[in-house]
């Protein structure tokens, strides 16, 4: 059983920054390849990074909420969660593209789904661990 079964709330953030940090290498390459602004794609790259990374948080901390509320408040929780949720990522991405330019949008956009990238990737980075334990 790998580590993000055992305490995803842990380990994500830790995966997210361990992975990030590898994209920010290969981002720096493809934009000197491509003769981009890298400053701003960097900029824009990691503020998707932590916008994902605040998110996730408040997606847990909601949870966590709505868990300890009856039916009726956890949905109208949830839905608050949700709307403010979206208003982070709107907001940041309509920053990056206006402040930024289009090229740290894209980045943006990447770094916003390091969370999801950082779950999907855990069978491939944990293959083969804790099989055939005796």
């Amino acid at each position: 059983m790998s580590q993000l079964q055992n305490d995803p709330i842990r380990v994500i953030p830790k995966r997210v920054i361990q992975l990030a940090l590898v994209f920010t290498f290969f981002i720096a390459v493809i934009t000197m390849v491509f003769k981009l602004p890298i400053v701003n794609v960097l900029i824009g790259y990691w503020l998707g990074v932590v916008v994902n990374l605040i998110n996730f948080r408040l997606i847990v901390i909601g949870t966590k909420n709505a868990l300890e509320q009856q039916e009726k408040g956890a949905k109208s929780t949830m839905k608050t969660n949700l709307l403010l949720r979206l208003v982070i990522y709107a907001g940041a991405l309509v920053a990056t593209v206006l402040l930024l330019g289009t090229p740290a949008f894209v980045a943006a956009f990447i770094g916003i789904s390091m969370v999801r990238f950082a779950i999907q990737t855990d069978g491939f980075f944990t293959f083969g661990y804790g099989k055939n334990k005796k």
